[in-house]
């Protein structure tokens, strides 16, 4: 998982921020995400494949809400193909990244950046869209979705259609991976549904909801449309760089995540699951 990545633990961000924790976590480490985390070569295979799926989900022509956008990878890649973008996030130096992105690929007039917390979703104040997505995690951040359900209730227009990644609570390879470094603590993070992490000096809970509990607190308006496994055999982010000095071995693990990540037990055994859904 990028969001939490634990490469960016103890660097010291000012604790008087008036922003969500993880929205002031994250402002300090903008500059040096895509560098640390985004460029590297197993991510951008992740990525690829939620842009796959998103291809599906969306078309030229719509307008789309985008929930957690770090640094503008997703609205300015949907916006090259026509997508309008609202890109919201807590961090306003992830904004700063998007905007500066969008600008320098010739896409600003689709991409609109907006800061927003996840955790006041019943105040958000944001017109009708045709769908809405969020990558990497972002919702991690939330303990409850049921606001968030009827926010987008709202948002989303009837048959629209939204996407989330969401970190899972049972990551095979995470507890693998780090039980044969001896590090039990991390191995085993995820099992009691939440967590702490510490980013930039910060502190913040993060939790793993399991895919049937975020269908159940988004309610009745949305119907589930698929749930596929994001980092199956791919390794969550603190892996990257270690698999990515393998790349012959990296693209085995590609081959049999693209084969098994949509089926039932692999499904709910990744990194994430992205779960789809339709507004009814």
């Amino acid at each position: 998982m990028l969001m939490f990545d634990t490469r960016y633990q103890d660097q010291w961000v000012p604790m008087s921020s008036p922003l969500p924790n993880s929205g002031a976590a994250f402002d300090h480490i903008a500059d040096r995400y895509d560098a640390d985390s985004t460029d590297l070569l197993i991510s951008r295979w992740i990525r690829e494949r939620v842009w796959s799926w998103l291809t599906d989900i969306f078309q030229p022509g719509m307008r789309v809400l985008e929930i957690g956008c770090g640094t503008g990878e997703d609205a300015v890649w949907l916006a090259k193909r026509g997508v309008s973008v609202t890109a919201t996030d807590a961090s306003p130096h992830m904004l700063a990244v998007t905007q500066r992105k969008a600008e320098e690929a010739g896409v600003s007039a689709l991409v609109t950046t907006r800061q927003l917390d996840l955790n006041a979703a019943t105040s958000w104040d944001i017109p009708s869209h045709d769908g809405a997505f969020s990558n990497y995690g972002a919702l991690n951040c939330i303990g409850t979705y049921r606001d968030l359900g009827a926010a987008l209730s709202r948002i989303v227009r009837p048959g629209g259609r939204i996407g989330l990644a969401v970190m899972s609570p049972l990551c095979v390879w995470e507890l693998l991976w780090h039980t044969l470094h001896r590090d039990l603590r991390t191995a085993t993070r995820r099992l009691s549904g939440t967590s702490t992490a510490h980013i930039g000096g910060v502190s913040f809970p993060v939790y793993y909801p399991t895919p049937r509990r975020l269908i159940r607190e988004f309610g009745s308006d949305f119907r589930l449309q698929h749930l596929r496994g994001l980092g199956v055999f791919l390794p969550p982010s603190d892996v990257y760089a270690a698999l990515g000095k393998h790349p012959a071995l990296a693209r085995r693990l590609l081959r049999l995540e693209t084969l098994t990540a949509d089926h039932f037990p692999f499904n709910q055994l990744a990194d994430h699951f992205w779960l789809e859904l339709r507004r009814n």
